[in-house]
């Protein structure tokens, strides 16, 4: 017997893709080739910081999507006992469960686990000391997101 599941999986997608859309424009429209013909750009200043905005929406609603996913296949698949098993396991954790064996993927959700726990629960001094900016995150997140949407599709 088939059960009826609601769940809002397709629309924190459609919010991630639309947030990555929007970022990816306002990143492109802001930065223009160096007038003397050099390798390199001048960005405009974002004083709204509609670019940061849309790419920490876009990596928070990737999240959202994938635990979304995530219940939903592990539950279909292994029962609820199973999920309650994983529920606070890693992504990379969760996909070798459903039969990911992809290492790039794999790789690809550890660097956004990573970066989104870095970027949602900033910590002023706790860092990883690394250089990163929010906008290659949500790029990796839209990437992540489209990979994992082609080996199960929601």
């Amino acid at each position: 017997m088939n059960k009826l599941v609601i769940t809002n999986v397709s629309t924190y997608k459609a919010i991630a893709i639309g947030a990555h859309r929007e970022m990816t424009e306002l990143l492109n429209s802001g930065r223009r080739p160096k007038e003397d013909g050099t390798p390199g750009w001048i960005i405009t200043f974002d004083p709204e910081q509609k670019c940061f905005k849309q790419a920490m929406i876009a990596i928070v609603f990737t999240s959202m999507w994938l635990e979304a996913l995530m219940h939903l296949l592990i539950v279909s698949k292994h029962g609820v006992d199973k999920f309650k098993e994983y529920d606070f396991k890693s992504y990379e954790e969760k996909l070798r469960l459903l039969g990911c064996t992809d290492q790039s993927l794999l790789h690809s959700a550890e660097r956004f686990r990573k970066s989104r726990k870095e970027l949602v629960h900033e910590k002023a001094f706790f860092d990883s000391g690394e250089m990163k900016t929010v906008q290659a995150e949500a790029d990796n997140a839209y990437k992540l997101l489209s990979a994992i949407d082609s080996v199960f599709p929601s």
